[in-house]
């Protein structure tokens, strides 16, 4: 089913309740969103930690970016760094309090907004204290109005990695529980998103949704995006940027080809390629399957087991079947884990698991896995060394079980892996 982004329709406006919107000094007015202006003061350098690619760091001033490279001014001399040999520019700046909403667009950049508006195949996104951002209707992948939760969080971002052929309404149950309704969006008004579930249609109240996900909006390949992390925690990925001498603003070029002004004095970060790393790529330190490091435990059919049954790369994912875990190397300068799990889709029995990721040894986070549901993670991983995924089966195996189904039914692919910086 295509995605209704990709429709003519009605102009709907998206909007949120005043004391939201008044963050953005903005308001929403016959399908138009107008926002306070925001005018910042002329800067011509900005005092910067840069990083290159073969480790050096140099704090200096940062005067202009162009397809050149970087210009830097030291001592009263200028000098050009080759885009092809940086890794990271770093401002001395604080972030901003985090704001409830957030939205994602197909390129991979993950937006702070304080609202938006839909009209027709177009979409303006008040971003969190910048210029509104306008983008086609199918570059949007995802809303979530309400800021997220420990309890939360695992169904939201495994919902998120999943592939959809319909859109997805996504509904708090309460604060500790999430369900969703597939169906198609037919409009976004100021208080309800109407929606269309097997030919009813229905008017489900913003204040009850969690958020929205939009179906044929998978997120494109971002591996080699320049990643503009801002003051008030938006990531924006880039084609191309720039920022020219005596600017205020850094011009990108977004994934996807939209193009968008961020302000310098609101950039944190401004990471080149090579800030995306796919976790099936990352050096396997150790994998193991049942009763490893136990040898009390062990049968004359472990070794075989070990074999049949250790963890594995495959298709871009890892897989593990419980009890087994896989241990990774971290390069360094990695900030963020970002990965959802889910039951092998040639799995017909289930057998509750529990799920941990282990960060140099210490437990960040234990989740229960029970059917088919995806549950997904982001974890920040700064200075870490190692990380390892796990699954272990709830329920101890019994004289009777057969451990070749037990580790069929507990078999566990962990997909969309990837590490950030």
């Amino acid at each position: 089913m295509a995605s209704p982004l990709k429709r003519s329709l009605t102009p709907n406006v998206l909007s949120f309740p005043m004391a939201t919107m008044l963050l953005a000094a903005g308001l929403m007015t016959a399908g138009l969103l107008v926002t306070g202006v925001w005018a910042p003061a002329a800067l011509s350098a900005a005092d910067v930690s840069i990083t290159t690619s073969d480790g050096e760091v140099r704090e200096t001033e940062l005067t202009q970016i162009g397809p050149d490279g970087v210009h830097v001014q030291a001592d009263a001399e200028t000098a050009i760094i080759p885009l092809e040999e940086l890794s990271q520019i770093t401002f001395a700046r604080d972030a901003r309090p985090p704001l409830p909403m957030r939205a994602e667009l197909t390129g991979g950049s993950q937006l702070s907004i304080t609202g938006l508006t839909w009209e027709e195949n177009s979409v303006t996104i008040a971003v969190a204290r910048q210029s509104p951002l306008s983008v086609p209707a199918e570059q949007l992948r995802w809303v979530r109005f309400r800021p997220g939760s420990a309890a939360t969080d695992p169904t939201w971002l495994g919902w998120l990695e999943e592939p959809r052929r319909a859109d997805r309404l996504v509904v708090r149950r309460n604060d500790k529980a999430l369900d969703s309704i597939d169906g198609t969006v037919l409009g976004i008004g100021s208080d309800a998103v109407d929606f269309e579930m097997r030919g009813n249609a229905i008017s489900a109240p913003l204040a009850k949704l969690e958020g929205i996900l939009l179906s044929g909006a998978d997120a494109l390949p971002a591996s080699s995006a320049i990643r503009i992390t801002d003051t008030s925690g938006s990531a924006w990925l880039a084609e191309s940027i720039e920022f020219p001498a005596g600017s205020d603003s850094v011009e990108a070029v977004l994934m996807g080809g939209s193009k968008h002004a961020i302000p310098i004095d609101q950039v944190l970060s401004i990471q080149f390629s090579g800030g995306i790393l796919a976790l099936s790529d990352v050096e396997v330190a150790t994998a193991s399957y049942g009763a490893q490091g136990n040898p009390a435990t062990r049968t004359p059919h472990s070794d075989r087991m070990d074999n049949w049954f250790a963890p594995q790369s495959k298709d871009g994912n890892l897989h593990t079947n419980a009890p087994g875990e896989i241990t990774l190397r971290i390069p360094d300068g990695y900030q963020k884990l970002i990965v959802a799990a889910r039951r092998s889709r040639d799995v017909s029995q289930f057998t509750a698991l529990q799920l941990d990721v282990i960060v140099d040894g210490e437990s960040r986070w234990t989740a229960t896995l029970q059917d088919r549901e995806s549950l997904g993670l982001e974890l920040p991983i700064s200075g870490a060394r190692q990380i390892t995924l796990r699954a272990s089966p709830m329920s101890p195996p019994t004289e009777s079980s057969s451990p070749v189904s037990a580790a069929l039914g507990g078999r566990v692919e962990w997909f969309s892996g990837r590490l950030l910086k």
